[in-house]
């Protein structure tokens, strides 16, 4: 085991120096010098990094042969039973990772068939819905509110720089979204999947938008409610729904605009194309909608470990994935615009990791050794996806029918004015008119006054 192990090492070229620490004493160590490590904060980026950047140790007899033979599940669960120890940062473990999974470390055949009937099991139907999210969201608001942003964003924020505080990138995103939906006071909004609450209530407040989220944890949902009691909000602007998104469809209301942050991977691929047809049917003409969706660069089953232990019937789709059910003949959606935020995501799980690791111990006390661990390797291991594997993040904003009074550039998704943003023509050359009246007259004062003063 440990010979096979090593050849796979041997035929994986890792441009970091790393250590692994068998579990009779011996060791391997890939000495490359003098690397430039894209590090794991935006504190550390592009430094130069000397010894191994981590220390893989197996502990225990039959650790390694685990992993040689159940890949990622092996792996995840000797780490959290203590088996397997990582000194150094888990994010380049999972970086050489992605090498070795090419290289040819991949599950067993029944370990496959384990898998997949597992995924059947938790497939997103209505029924199992409320208790997969429940297993991830309803850890108790607690525990997220220790290293998520003061508004409970559980979604990728939007950093202007690489320097920006969570709070500043998250209340970033919050505007973005809004922004590119040109959210305006009294449109209604109806969004599906709205964690604690946060969105809807920024629509809410600062931009005058009437407001129903959808959501099935209900630990969120009452989160949600009492934020908006706080804020003076009336539920008649802000109302937060405890059920399945599904529901929207079957209200059958009409809303000026759909937004869905962070739950199209709950959906299951199989629904993806009814999820469209809801959206469609929820809009009037030139209605908008935009959906924000963690994406792969190809189509892959979702990772064993991560479904069983933290998104159960979770699936990441590929880009492909995402738009094909857009296309249909009898409902035209028009993708108006698609923006990647994949390193905006790294970045967000760098702030998250950061702010987790100040209350290791509280967590430990409350949920024990083995949740701290599969939560760093969780944390970690999504940073690593986002910035060395396949893993995008997409917004799609959706017109329904013809919008041709749209902003023609994106200014306007970063607070900037338009060049032209939808106004008559006459108005524009009228605007532009008196600006340019307005420049010379100035001139001309400027000059008159220039003038006299010479004269004196």
């Amino acid at each position: 085991m440990k010979k096979a192990f090593i050849d796979l090492l041997e035929r994986t070229e890792f441009s970091l120096p790393y250590r692994v620490i068998f579990e009779d004493g011996s060791t391997y160590e890939n000495n490359v010098k003098n690397t430039v490590l894209d590090g794991p904060s935006n504190f550390h980026r592009n430094t130069r990094h000397s010894g191994p950047v981590f220390t893989l140790h197996f502990k225990a007899p039959g650790a390694l042969e685990d992993v040689l033979r159940r890949g990622s599940m092996g792996f995840g669960e000797s780490y959290m039973d203590g088996d397997i120890d990582v000194h150094g940062d888990l994010q380049e473990l999972q970086h050489l990772s992605t090498y070795l999974g090419v290289g040819g470390l991949q599950p067993s055949p029944l370990e496959v068939i384990k898998f997949f009937w597992r995924l059947i099991q938790t497939h997103p139907t209505r029924k199992r819905a409320r208790k997969n999210i429940s297993h991830h969201y309803d850890l108790g608001n607690d525990f997220y509110s220790l290293w998520l942003d003061e508004q409970m964003q559980y979604t990728c924020a939007y950093f202007q720089h690489p320097s920006d505080s969570l709070e500043k990138a998250q209340k970033a995103k919050l505007d973005l979204v809004c922004r590119k939906l040109r959210l305006q006071p009294g449109d209604t909004v109806v969004e599906a999947g709205c964690g604690w609450g946060g969105l809807g209530l920024h629509m809410a407040r600062y931009y005058g938008a009437r407001v129903r989220s959808f959501n099935i944890s209900k630990e969120q949902v009452q989160y949600a409610r009492a934020r908006a009691r706080e804020a003076a909000i009336p539920e008649s602007q802000l109302e937060y729904v405890e059920e399945d998104y599904r529901a929207i469809g079957d209200e059958k209301r009409r809303y000026d605009k759909f937004v869905s942050i962070g739950m199209l991977e709950h959906v299951g691929l199989k629904n993806y194309r009814r999820f469209y047809d809801m959206i469609y049917r929820a809009l009037p003409d030139k209605g908008m909608a935009l959906v924000h969706s963690i994406g792969r660069v190809w189509s892959q089953a979702t990772d064993p470990w991560l479904e069983n232990y933290i998104f159960p019937g979770g699936r990441i789709p590929s880009h492909a994935e995402m738009i094909g059910p857009v296309e249909k003949k009898d409902r035209p959606f028009f993708v108006a615009d698609m923006e990647n935020l994949r390193y905006h995501y790294a970045l967000t799980l760098d702030h998250w990791y950061r702010r987790f690791q100040k209350h290791e111990d509280w967590i430990r006390n409350q949920y024990g050794e083995s949740f701290v661990r599969m939560f760093k390797l969780y944390l970690r291991g999504s940073a690593a996806a986002f910035r060395y594997g396949g893993i995008t993040l997409i917004q799609i904003l959706l017109h329904k029918g013809y919008i041709n009074d749209a902003p023609l550039t994106r200014h306007h998704y970063l607070g900037l004015e338009s060049p032209w943003s939808g106004q008559p023509l006459a108005t524009v050359r009228k605007s532009r008119s008196s600006k340019v009246s307005g420049n010379r007259g100035e001139k001309v004062r400027a000059k008159s006054k220039t003038t006299s003063k010479g004269r004196r």
